[in-house]
């Protein structure tokens, strides 16, 4: 069974986007595998892995890096994570992903504005 790192009411798994996802029906959160929507997923990593030789600056807020998120699969503590203005919660475990209510269509957001202006993002990561 695996709870809400939020409500901890247990989470229901629904498809979604054709994958089997986890979804609180209290405050609409999500919580992804690895692997589950790969897209996304794929969107954390390319982000991690960007390193424009340069210092980072510290766009998580004070709120957001005190809340204590558990892995609903791990128990392990999530690390807050800025994907192009969005936070989610990652754990350092098993690679899975929490979303909040609405941080799905913000990474959509995200993920098209990423696709759109690759080619400049990989000459500013060289």
């Amino acid at each position: 069974m695996r709870n809400c790192p939020l409500c901890t009411v247990e989470l229901q798994e629904v498809s979604l986007h054709h994958e089997q996802v986890d979804i609180c029906s209290e405050c609409c959160g999500i919580f992804l595998d690895n692997g589950e929507l790969g897209s996304i997923v794929k969107m954390v990593k390319i982000f991690r892995e960007i390193d424009l030789d340069e210092e980072d600056i510290d766009t998580i807020s004070v709120e957001d890096r005190k809340r204590d998120l558990f892995c609903p699969v791990e128990g392990a503590t999530m690390r807050p994570v800025d994907m192009s203005g969005v936070v989610v919660d990652v754990c350092p475990d098993c690679g899975g992903i929490w979303l909040d209510g609405g941080e799905m269509s913000a990474l959509r957001l995200a993920e098209s504005n990423l696709r759109a202006n690759l080619n400049l993002y990989t000459r500013l990561g060289r």
